[in-house]
């Protein structure tokens, strides 16, 4: 589904379109779920955030944007969702800030893309190089990346200002590009873009 069609199923749903709601939950559901599964390893949890997710959703969709991107939206609820509910179940202040700031991005180093065996190398770095980022660079390669959402959608998202998600970026880039300094800068956003596709 293209963003237009995203985005006119969004406005059908809000007018009260059950189908359309049908056709959100398939198109968004396993991907909110992956995304969900970033934040806390409890796949229950995730699907009973998910599930009070799309209730609100359906019982308040009169008071959504309809000009709302229909992706950055549900990301930005279930992420409430889950943060909400890792605070009420845990009291010790330490450990909320663990459960709350954690984001667990890996991607595959098995991709069928990769076609050689020192390109197969080069992943396997990166990866364990994304690894030791901090969790908000983590977080904002994702979105950027693998879900392409706009610096406005991922600012709003996470409350900072759009400055701040590109600098996160740019710091990740950098970062990345020092520890790999025999690879080309260009290479590595190409590597970043194809391994959030696999």
């Amino acid at each position: 589904m293209d963003n237009l069609k995203e985005r006119t199923c969004w406005k059908a749903f809000i007018n009260g379109n059950d189908s359309a709601f049908e056709t959100l939950y398939k198109r968004y559901a396993d991907r909110l779920f992956a995304f969900g599964m970033k934040y806390h390893s409890d796949g229950d949890v995730i699907k009973d955030c998910l599930h009070d997710l799309f209730i609100n959703l359906f019982h308040y969709r009169s008071n959504l944007n309809p000009n709302a991107n229909p992706l950055s939206y549900l990301f930005t609820a279930l992420r409430n969702n889950i943060l909400a509910r890792v605070r009420r179940n845990y009291r010790d202040q330490a450990l909320i800030e663990r459960l709350e700031y954690t984001f667990d991005l890996e991607w595959s180093a098995e991709a069928t893309w990769i076609k050689k065996e020192e390109d197969r190398l080069l992943v396997t770095k990166v990866q364990q190089l994304i690894k030791r980022l901090p969790a908000r660079q983590r977080e904002i390669i994702y979105l950027k990346f693998n879900e392409e959402l706009s610096y406005e959608e991922i600012a709003n998202m996470l409350d900072v200002s759009v400055a701040t998600c590109r600098t996160l970026v740019y710091r990740a880039i950098k970062q990345l590009r020092e520890d790999i300094e025999e690879v080309p800068l260009a290479q590595v956003f190409c590597l970043l873009i194809s391994l959030a596709r696999c």
